[in-house]
């Protein structure tokens, strides 16, 4: 598959490893979600080592990250064994959903720990915090609204 791939296909796969690396994932793991964007067919654990010249074990961790993400799908074809990769339909409307699932889950830590921690020091640093987890679902539901949008359009 590499041969197939364009110097600028290339550039774009490695500098969004390098802008994953800096967001706290791997290197490899942006290259893969980068070659998954410019790829026009799901793709093999060992299309994509070979294609990235990295080793299945790190194709295999990096999916596992992708896909905590909601941004793959998977699918098979018939008489073959091998999952196959692409991304989801709509994928960062997945990606959010996901996000805001877990920011909900995070503020209700906070909220219960409001309820229940009665030191005044601790309290106001968790009101500093549910009012931050309630801002960012704000974004999140402003961020929905307007990927929603875009996938209607």
């Amino acid at each position: 598959m590499l041969e197939d791939l364009s110097k600028q296909e290339l550039d774009f796969i490695d500098r969004l490893g390098l802008i994953a690396e800096s967001g706290g994932l791997t290197r490899v793991t942006g290259r893969i979600w980068g070659l998954l964007i410019v790829s026009d067919h799901p793709l093999a654990p060992a299309e994509i080592a070979e294609t990235l010249a990295v080793s299945r074990a790190s194709v295999s961790m990096s999916i596992k990250v992708l896909e905590t993400f909601d941004l793959l799908e998977e699918s098979t074809r018939p008489g073959d064994r091998q999952t196959y990769y692409s991304l989801r339909e709509h994928p960062y409307l997945a990606m959010i959903e996901t996000q805001a699932k877990k920011i909900a889950a995070q503020a209700a830590l906070v909220q219960n720990a409001l309820q229940e921690i009665d030191r005044p020091e601790a309290r106001r640093r968790l009101r500093d915090l549910a009012n931050f987890y309630e801002i960012v679902e704000e974004g999140h539901r402003t961020m929905l609204k307007e990927i929603e949008a875009l996938k209607v359009s």
